[in-house]
């Protein structure tokens, strides 16, 4: 079998930057860094639409100039710049080197499959010590538009060593989910925060899980 992970909020944790934006803004932190991750998904969602592709690492960054402006928090150029070097340096999920190491070790293929740069990914799994377990990294950038586009998940398709009916996607994204199952794909939730609901596409996950050690032992 083949299991594609989503990367950010899924083996990484992208609200690790809580800390550091606290040591900025202070109380502002917590509701600072959630509006970031949305308005980053928001913008890659618009410029799908559009037709307007330019690297997740950039909608990033305007995320981030909404969020200051939104907050009034004033960064400054010097730590706007930290923070955003920390995209490429954030930690794995404690489960998640040990869920991809033994799944590669049962002879799966293991492939990451994000919105992300290659290169930011390279650093980012280099950074969090799980780069071994990789037999691909496929990037939305070889199709220039971002996920739950089609041919995001037709790419995966065409990269995977099994067939359609042997590749999940793992994501704890819900519109990842949708996207993939629109394709045919089987899909694992990885539901990590009891209280998320899953957006009513008509479109369903195959299964669920709120640990991805549970994934190990998934027959298929």
């Amino acid at each position: 079998m083949t299991f594609a992970f989503d990367i950010y909020g899924t083996l990484i944790d992208p609200m690790a930057l809580g800390k550091v934006l606290e040591g900025m803004i202070g109380n502002k932190a917590q509701s600072f860094n959630n509006l970031w991750r949305d308005k980053q998904l928001e913008y890659s969602f618009r410029k799908a639409a559009m037709k307007q592709f330019n690297h997740f690492s950039e909608c990033t960054k305007q995320a981030l100039k909404y969020c200051d402006d939104f907050f009034k928090t004033k960064l400054t150029e010097s730590q706007k710049g930290e923070l955003l070097g920390m995209y490429r340096k954030l930690p794995a999920y404690v489960e998640s080197e040990s869920c991809l190491s033994k799944l590669k070790e049962k002879g799966h293929e293991i492939i990451a499959f994000s919105n992300g740069k290659k290169e930011d990914l390279i650093s980012l799994f280099e950074h969090a010590e799980i780069i071994q377990h990789f037999d691909q990294i496929i990037s939305v950038d070889a199709v220039q538009t971002f996920k739950p586009s089609p041919e995001v998940y037709e790419l995966l398709i065409q990269k995977s060593s099994s067939s359609k009916e042997n590749t999940w996607l793992v994501s704890s994204n819900s519109f990842d989910i949708i996207g993939a199952a629109a394709m045919d794909l089987k899909t694992i939730w990885l539901k990590r925060n009891p209280n998320a609901v899953f957006d009513p596409f008509g479109l369903q996950y195959t299964i669920t899980f709120d640990n991805l050690s549970d994934i190990i032992g998934l027959h298929n």
